[in-house]
């Protein structure tokens, strides 16, 4: 993974740096490893994202569940954006957290993160009008898999 999150491009949006060195990543996905905040209040699940031919690593998506709402983040590096990559991911997530009784989902999207904004509008999100941080917040609901806006439950 240092290889993906090595790319200054990917911070344009989410901010931070990349990271100097492997063990960088290494303490980064060790300290996620615990599965939960450090007050248990939240569990952090993340996945990286692997190419299926080859297991290439080339990118991550993650949930932060809490209080029976998961937000969902992803990351995809710069060769294999565009390519329905994230979309297919966080789709698949949206399945494991339906199986684990989490319907309600939400995501943080900087407003002029075009590519973000058209994977969650094409899984069904849609945007709140609030904003957190300087990000907006979409929002959706899982139904058979797949995030489908303003469905009853």
């Amino acid at each position: 993974m240092y290889e993906v999150l090595s790319d200054p491009a990917l911070y344009r949006f989410t901010g931070g740096a990349p990271p100097e060195t492997v063990g960088e990543v290494e303490r980064w996905f060790t300290a996620l490893e615990s599965r939960q905040s450090p007050d248990g209040s939240e569990r952090w699940l993340t996945w990286i994202v692997q190419l299926n031919d080859s297991n290439e690593a080339i990118g991550y998506v993650q949930a932060t569940v809490a209080g029976g709402e998961a937000s969902v983040a992803w990351l995809i590096g710069s060769p294999w954006q565009g390519r329905g990559f994230a979309r297919e991911a966080v789709r698949l997530l949206g399945a494991w957290l339906q199986e684990n009784g989490i319907r309600h989902v939400s995501a943080r999207i900087h407003p002029d993160h075009r590519y973000s904004q058209r994977v969650a509008a094409r899984l069904g999100m849609e945007a709140t009008g609030a904003v957190i941080d300087g990000e907006d917040i979409w929002s959706g609901l899982i139904l058979d898999g797949d995030f489908t806006w303003g469905t009853s439950e």
